[in-house]
């Protein structure tokens, strides 16, 4: 029954992100200036979480061992998903300075966050999502560990990260559909997670797979933007 109800919570829940930039954070004139304070110390703790679940040491002490396992790669998901919702229904709204977007920029926002989410499940299939989220009955896929191959094809031949800079362009999309402090708060910081996560995923992986993964690197020598960085 459990098995049977996570899928629908998997694949509706990994779209939460981009559906909470869809309806834009909250903007109120004159709101307190603490609920940035807050809104901050919130999603620090939504990423304190989120690292704290992908290192080795946390999956040997709890699981058991260090590398990806389906098991895991659910409560990861389920967490990310609860502690996401959790966020995004707890931030505080911001005042400081919000506009209404003319339709025309409005709707280039939106195809530019439809894009985005297509370029962030680049190829993908429903089955090959279903690997990402740890789908009963699915082979595992995306784990820092040499038990699923390296992502060599597509955007992976040209940057090492595309899924991340894919989160990148829908956080900052969004802005052109609510340009308010607030979502320009939380496009910062959760481009912010995003990129600066890569070193602490690419040295577990450089921990784990060695000079296979510094090969891909000296192969595709940039992490999220091809010719910057």
């Amino acid at each position: 029954m459990l098995a049977q109800l996570y899928t629908p919570f998997a694949f509706l829940g990994v779209m939460s992100f981009s559906a909470a930039f869809f309806m834009g954070f909250r903007h109120q004139p004159g709101a307190p200036a603490a609920n940035i304070l807050f809104n901050i110390l919130l999603f620090a703790a939504f990423i304190f979480v989120h690292i704290v679940m992908t290192m080795p040491a946390f999956k040997k002490a709890v699981f058991g061992r260090p590398e990806g396992t389906l098991f895991e790669r659910q409560i990861y998901v389920t967490v990310s998903i609860v502690t996401w919702v959790g966020l995004y229904w707890l931030h505080e709204p911001l005042g400081l300075f919000g506009f209404t977007s003319p339709a025309w920029l409005q709707f280039i926002g939106y195809c530019g966050m439809i894009l985005s989410i297509v370029a962030f499940f680049e190829f993908a299939t429903f089955e090959n999502i279903g690997g990402l989220l740890g789908k009963p009955g699915t082979d595992l896929s995306h784990t820092v560990g040499s038990e699923t191959p390296i992502m060599k094809e597509g955007s992976y031949a040209s940057i090492r990260h595309p899924m991340y800079r894919a989160a990148f362009f829908i956080t900052f999309s969004s802005l052109l559909v609510h340009p308010t402090a607030a979502q320009l708060l939380f496009a910062v910081m959760t481009s912010a997670g995003f990129l600066g996560f890569i070193p602490f995923e690419e040295h577990q992986l450089i921990k784990a797979r060695g000079d296979e993964y510094r090969d891909y690197m000296r192969a595709t020598p940039y992490r999220a933007f091809h010719g910057i960085w």
